[in-house]
């Protein structure tokens, strides 16, 4: 069974990227995703290969023009030779065009496969996951790592084995026309590996940093454009700093842009130097063979000119082999990083019957080093109502979360009718478990879609039984589209009442046995409240329901009241027992619930 202690340091992710360890199952891991399209990958590399084939063939036909067809002075042969140049030219166009195909597809694909996983896999990991990343850090690695992937095999996989069938196939055509001038195409390729190699290097370490502060960047944006972002920095003038801040971040990046380009214009330079000069060493010796030993003709020499510049691509690509690789398979750490976390929670095989009995034994619960929960000892009946109070930071909302396996205990049990919450295959358990907290989540999506998201198959009469329930099928039918209107983002079009009621009847959909109220009015006008207490009514009746209190009205309706103090349980009882015990209850109820009552009244 799984236990959550210690997981406050499970989910940090250090922000320096680290050049990964290359091992074989780190390949074979990557290589898997490949699997499902070996033949498309079949077929592309007969693609490559005869693609790489067909490029020599310009080369030749223009040794046979300047040799036979001009010297010869046959002009029949000369228009066949150029037919045949222009017609191999097409040929091989038209097998990039399949290439490229082939290429997007499979990468396009294994893209959407790598998506999907990463969709699937961090839906499954639990909460303390989620409040331990930054803001835009997923998207970050669903869409730009993930994103990258696609360069990672367009670019650098295939451009690889495709460089490597140029280069082994012009070899041999060199060599086997001319071993000397091919010793001498040999000698002039290490002048490129060089400046190559640095400058990768270069560019390598400046995209690093710049995707860093990209990364700065992109999660400064989410956290101030969203909605609540936006209305914190208007609320308290903050407009200019956030500005500032921005600014910083982009004029970094701009530099580091600049760097970068700045890197790749003097390489470029210097490779359009050496590029200039491998002909000219070309002519220099095939020039002397011819005039000496006449065992080199004009068309060959022009062959092996043509032949040097497919080279260049192949050996540039050689060189920067080891960085591309490196930021690749980064790629992929990155993506592994998250797909090797640990799911959830383990989940049991038992769907027992759930009642809404449930018992609290000996439960503890750590989040991190900290202790929150200790020996907590509770039993609640089906149907009945248990109300929970607190100091802030007694740990109220932290029992709660355990009820649905939000969280594992750390030590004891929780149990329902008997059976162990760890033993229970889990949607089981949830599918029993309704709950209403005060932060209200809606998509930003239609009132039917969000009121189906508890329930996919209700029909249109038991969404309208549900809001009338909740008291907002009323306000609904005022809207210009009722149930298809959008509510915005979080809900930003529908007042805090609103969008409580629209969560009430959302759990109603649901007809959960268990309902949880994490004070779930405590932020509510008066008015509203009254509304959400009306509402609620119908969600809690014959149902066991454990209520975070926040108003004296709740508390009253509790068949039990349970006092937390320092993550233990210090007091039990009903409302008039506790008042008399004198205790922390009376302490709060004197200082909060009687105050509230007061100014309800006012």
């Amino acid at each position: 069974m799984s236990s959550n202690r210690g997981f406050g340091g499970r989910f940090r992710f250090d922000a320096g990227e680290e050049r990964p360890k290359i091992t074989w199952s780190f390949i074979q891991r990557i290589m898997y995703y490949f699997k499902a399209y070996r033949w498309h990958m079949v077929g592309l590399f007969l693609l490559l290969l005869v693609g790489s084939v067909l490029g020599l063939v310009p080369p030749l036909l223009i040794r046979q023009v300047i040799d036979v067809a001009i010297v010869e002075k046959r002009i029949r042969l000369l228009f066949m030779l150029i037919g045949l140049y222009f017609g191999s030219i097409v040929l091989e166009g038209l097998i990039r065009v399949a290439q490229n195909y082939v290429n997007s597809w499979v990468s396009k694909h294994i893209i959407r496969d790598m998506r999907s996983t990463m969709f699937q896999k961090i839906q499954q990991l639990p909460i303390a996951f989620f409040t331990s990343v930054q803001s835009g850090e997923i998207s970050s690695r669903m869409n730009n790592d993930i994103g990258g992937i696609e360069r990672v095999f367009s670019s650098t996989f295939v451009q690889a084995v495709q460089n490597l069938m140029v280069f082994i196939t012009t070899i041999i055509l060199l060599a086997s026309t001319d071993l000397t001038l091919a010793l001498v195409n040999l000698a002039i390729l290490p002048l490129f590996i060089l400046p190559t190699r640095r400058v990768g290097r270069i560019r390598y370490d400046m995209a690093s940093r710049t995707q860093e502060k990209l990364a700065g960047l992109n999660n400064l944006i989410l956290e101030t454009l969203q909605i609540s972002g936006i209305t914190l920095v208007k609320l308290f003038n903050r407009e200019a700093d956030q500005t500032k801040r921005f600014n910083e971040y982009n004029q970094d990046v701009t530099k580091l842009e600049i760097q970068e380009s700045l890197a790749g214009r003097w390489f470029f330079m210097v490779m359009s130097t050496l590029a200039a000069l491998g002909p000219m060493v070309l002519y220099l010796v095939g020039g002397y063979l011819i005039i000496t030993t006449e065992r080199m003709t004009v068309g060959s020499l022009v062959m092996f000119v043509s032949l040097l510049s497919r080279l260049y691509g192949p050996v540039t690509g050689f060189a920067n082999l080891s960085v591309d690789i490196t930021r690749s398979l980064a790629l992929f750490q990155r993506i592994f990083e998250y797909l090797d976390l640990e799911s959830e929670i383990d989940t049991g095989k038992q769907t027992p019957t759930i009642t809404g009995k449930i018992t609290f034994r000996d439960v503890s619960f750590h989040y991190g080093d900290k202790q929150i929960l200790h020996d907590i000892n509770l039993d609640i009946e089906p149907g009945k109502m248990m109300a929970i109070v607190g100091r802030s930071g007694a740990g109220k909302s932290t029992l709660t979360n355990l009820i649905p396996r939000l969280y594992d205990v750390t030590e004891g049990a929780i149990l329902f009718d008997g059976v162990d919450a760890r033993d229970i295959e889990l949607g089981h358990l949830r599918r029993h478990v309704g709950m209403v907290t005060q932060d209200t989540h809606l998509f930003n999506r239609t009132i039917r879609e969000n009121l189906l998201f508890a329930n996919a198959d209700a029909n249109q009469e038991e969404l309208e039984q549900a809001a009338k329930q909740a008291q907002i099928h009323q306000l609904i039918e005022t809207l210009a589209d009722g149930y298809d209107s959008v509510v915005g983002e979080r809900g930003v079009k529908l007042s805090g009442g609103e969008r409580q009621r629209l969560s009430i009847a959302r759990a109603l959909l649901k007809d959960p046995t268990i309902v949880i109220l994490d004070e779930a009015t405590s932020s509510l006008d008066s008015l509203s409240e009254a509304a959400i207490q009306t509402a609620m009514e119908p969600l809690l009746e014959q149902r066991t329901s454990i209520v975070i209190a926040h108003r004296l009205s709740t508390i009253m309706q509790a068949d039990s009241i349970v006092v937390l103090d320092g993550g233990a349980v210090v007091e039990q009882g009903r409302h008039q027992e506790l008042l008399a015990g004198g205790g922390l209850y009376k302490e709060i109820f004197d200082t909060q619930f009687r105050l509230n009552e007061e100014d309800k009244a006012e």
